[in-house]
């Protein structure tokens, strides 16, 4: 349906072919937790120079909310873009940090510019995960990524404190050499090419409506992220009396387990862990604002924002199509970073907030994980096994007796841009374009088997997905859809 290549790999993918994928993203979260997000190396620096800290962070987060967005549509569409991300982001952002160590002065220009040159090889790095992790194991291997990130953070709260802070900051942009090696190895893999011109009126990447479900989710549980990196997690570090951060070691230590929870049965549950630990965690502080009221509120804090971190990224390559990984993909990382911005920023600059006790902030923190919940919908986006779906959509068990062996007589032969346009024109109700991707690959005689491995997704999305294709066209299986499709004869509810 549209002129796209896409390098995969087989099931069996061994870790030194991932090893180019964990590195890279490594390398920058590595530097992004030290340096500009809130980095403890950043305030030493600040400090040092006498400058206002928050302010060079909010730029970062401003810069990096646009380049998110922006990267990701341009990667899309001129795929020499995204490949340079990934060869020359990181030495970008290596030079400015190190012109930002031995310059403070210069943060206020360099901080946002490293916001958006940190997006773009992001950006650049999603596709190329996705083409080279199977979706059995992509959980586990982004777990590998903040583990890796957070090495430098607990070197530093075991004691590298005492050396001077332009030098700590040119230490912790170290792990951008990683990402400058390993990045060229990424360039050739991933999405490649442009859509072509008969695909155009109905692009599969523009069809955001799986991530505008999941977005008001996100949205509200960093929202709280924004308040707790500025006021919270301050009063709690104080009130443990310990160098090292207790929420690190919770965060490094489950995210693993929650990975093989996501990779094994659903990311379903990943997503309820996430509010749920981080609302014990407030409640905890709220009630308790003693030495081990904050120790539980750090380790709970942890673990919930370990699990968040882990269904966005995952949640979001795997509702995003193969053409458009890069844009869902920006855009989704959006409802991370914006609202990590604005929470910060109201917390710290409107009044009422900002002289709130850190136990009541703490209680108002609850209340958004509560809102949290409320907001998450159970849907088949997050399925990954047999419990594919929720009440508006039939499970993969309900499916009609479809089995992957069933052929369709005949229907192989048709073209497949002839079988999308015969779809959107005899279907009375509408058709999404996967949707119509996945029923034309099943009009033509594809196995269930083979249509995933065509979109990069896993068997029970695509039952999902042939499930609501047969309510839409009111149509019984494979044969009947083809059959009344390939003729011309009208499907759906009238």
């Amino acid at each position: 349906m549209m002129d796209v290549a896409i390098d995969r790999v087989p099931d069996r993918t061994s870790m030194r072919s991932l090893l180019p994928a964990v590195a890279f993203l490594g390398g920058i979260f590595a530097w992004l937790v030290s340096v500009p997000l809130f980095g403890p190396t950043w305030f030493a620096l600040a400090a040092e120079a006498h400058l206002q800290p928050e302010v060079p962070i909010y730029l970062f987060l401003a810069g990096h909310a646009v380049g998110l967005a922006g990267s990701g549509l341009i990667s899309d569409v001129w795929p020499t873009f995204r490949r340079a991300g990934l060869v020359w982001a990181s030495p970008a952002c290596l030079v400015l940090t190190l012109l930002t160590a031995f310059a403070p002065a210069v943060s206020s220009v360099s901080f946002p510019i490293l916001g958006i040159m940190a997006a773009w090889g992001i950006v650049a790095w999603a596709p190329a995960f996705r083409a080279l992790v199977p979706l059995r194991r992509r959980a586990l291997a982004f777990a590998g990524v903040p583990i890796a990130a957070n090495a430098f953070k607990y070197l530093w709260s075991l004691g590298l404190g005492h050396i001077p802070a332009a030098w700590l900051v040119a230490l912790a942009a170290l792990p951008l050499v990683a990402s400058a090696v390993y990045g060229p190895a990424l360039a050739g893999v991933g999405q490649v090419g442009t859509p072509s011109r008969s695909a155009t009126r109905a692009m599969p990447f523009l069809d955001l409506k799986p991530l505008w479900l999941l977005a008001p989710f996100l949205f509200v549980v960093y929202l709280s992220a924004g308040v707790t990196y500025s006021a919270i997690t301050p009063s709690l570090l104080a009130a443990v009396h310990t160098p090292v951060d207790p929420s690190l070691l919770s965060y490094v230590a489950v995210i693993p387990l929650l990975a093989l929870v996501g990779d094994r049965s659903s990311l379903r549950n990943v997503a309820v862990a996430g509010p749920l630990l981080l609302g014990a965690a407030f409640l905890a502080w709220a009630a308790l604002p003693t030495f081990g009221g904050a120790l539980m509120t750090q380790v709970l804090m942890g673990a919930g924002y370990a699990a968040m971190d882990l269904l966005t990224w995952v949640a979001l390559l795997e509702i995003a199509p193969p053409y458009g990984t890069a844009t869902v993909f920006g855009i989704g990382l959006n409802m991370n970073v914006l609202p990590i911005l604005i929470g910060a920023g109201l917390q710290a600059h409107v009044p009422l907030l900002t002289h709130l006790p850190a136990t009541t902030l703490a209680g108002g923190m609850l209340f958004l994980m509560l809102l949290a919940v409320v907001f998450f919908r159970d849907t088949s986006l997050l399925v990954r096994s047999g419990d594919a779906g929720n009440g508006a959509v039939p499970s993969a068990g309900a499916l009609p007796a479809d089995t992957e062996e069933e052929a369709v007589a005949g229907s192989s032969a048709a073209p497949a841009p002839f079988v999308a346009a015969r779809l959107a024109q005899v279907a009375v109700s509408s058709l999404s374009p996967r949707e119509i991707e996945v029923a034309s690959l099943i009009i033509q005689g594809r196995s269930l088997g083979e249509v995933a491995r065509e979109l990069v997704v896993s068997e029970n999305t695509v039952k999902t997905h042939l499930a609501s294709v047969y309510r839409k066209t009111n149509t019984r299986g494979r044969a009947d859809l083809s059959a009344k499709v390939l003729a011309g004869s009208p499907v759906g509810h009238t």
